[in-house]
């Protein structure tokens, strides 16, 4: 009787790996199939105005994501807007915000959450910005944003920048404990997290173009982005700078960054990089043809393991 019960318990046992492993099989199956047949998929375009236009793009190009950047736009008339979304696509995709998007900031700051992540630093209190990260995520959960491209993990600005009262502080240890914080917070929350900006926000600009060799030196802080890598980030914002390569390298080896790279906000096809989710500004949704061929040109260099990290993120919605 007893071999018959340990008999049974092992064919149970088997049947469940067997399950398991014809499940992984599939899934890997049906990405391998998803990468090949929707390459559009690192793709995000930056959202000026909902119209029927936007919906047909979405529907068309298999672009991963939106991030809302509707000028006068308020909480409410997001939460509609992303109904119509919803209702009108036939997949999932990412829905973001930007945190130091001017014309939406306000949607980050709604109300109650109406606090710069400079007066968290003046604060000092890091139960206070996991507090406000954590509540801040909910609201934005609830009206369908999935995604947010915050913290600032940058310490330094230009007195005069718009970013300035989106850091923390200018202390590394200090912004390190909040960023970690924050990020910690929308993780747990269940929102997708995209810290920024690697290596630096450069005197107002976006192009770094200097020829560096020793990558360290131009990082603005990297305790700060350790920070937000050590809280399981799941995306690292890059500014456009020339020999990227090389500082994804460094991301990825010295580092230790296992996440997705993500372009800002692209004008130019020539800042469009074959490793990274690419964002393109609001300009390049006006034509579906051309936002296609867009894709198209550029898609056949793109490298197939940043397509399916994009695919188990986008899986997990």
């Amino acid at each position: 009787m007893i071999y018959i019960v340990i008999i049974s318990i092992l064919l149970l046992i088997l049947f469940f790996i067997f399950i398991y492993l014809y499940d992984n099989f599939n899934i890997v199956l049906k990405n391998n199939e998803s990468i090949e047949n929707k390459k559009e998929i690192p793709f995000i375009i930056s959202v000026k105005n909902y119209d029927d236009n936007l919906i047909d793009i979405i529907n068309k190009t298999n672009i991963s994501g939106i991030i809302i950047n509707i000028d006068n736009l308020d909480i409410e008339n997001l939460d509609k807007i992303i109904k119509k979304i919803k209702r009108n696509i036939k997949r999932k995709i990412l829905i973001a915000i930007d945190q130091d998007y001017k014309n939406t900031s306000s949607i980050y700051y709604d109300k109650k959450f109406k606090v710069f992540s400079s007066y968290i630093g003046e604060r000092k209190s890091e139960e206070y910005a996991y507090k406000i990260a954590y509540e801040r995520a909910s609201k934005l959960k609830s009206i369908g944003i999935n995604m947010i491209l915050s913290p600032i993990c940058n310490t330094y600005c230009n007195e005069k920048s718009h970013l300035k009262e989106h850091i923390f502080s200018d202390d590394k240890i200090l912004a390190s404990n909040l960023i970690y914080n924050t990020v910690k917070a929308y993780k747990d929350n269940g929102l997708i997290t995209a810290i920024k900006y690697f290596p630096k926000y450069y005197n107002d600009e976006l192009y770094i173009d200097e020829n560096i060799e020793n990558i360290e030196s131009i990082i603005d802080n990297r305790e700060t982005f350790l920070a937000g890598i050590k809280a399981n980030t799941d995306i690292i914002v890059m500014s456009h700078i020339k020999d990227n390569d090389k500082y994804r390298d460094f991301l990825f080896n010295n580092m230790k960054f296992n996440g997705i790279i993500m372009t800002d906000y692209i004008n130019d096809d020539k800042n469009i990089i074959n490793y990274a989710v690419n964002v393109l500004s609001s300009n390049y949704y006006k034509d579906v043809n051309k936002l296609k061929s867009i894709i198209e040109t550029n898609i056949k260099e793109m490298d197939i393991k940043e397509c399916s990290k994009i695919l188990r993120l986008i899986k997990k919605l």
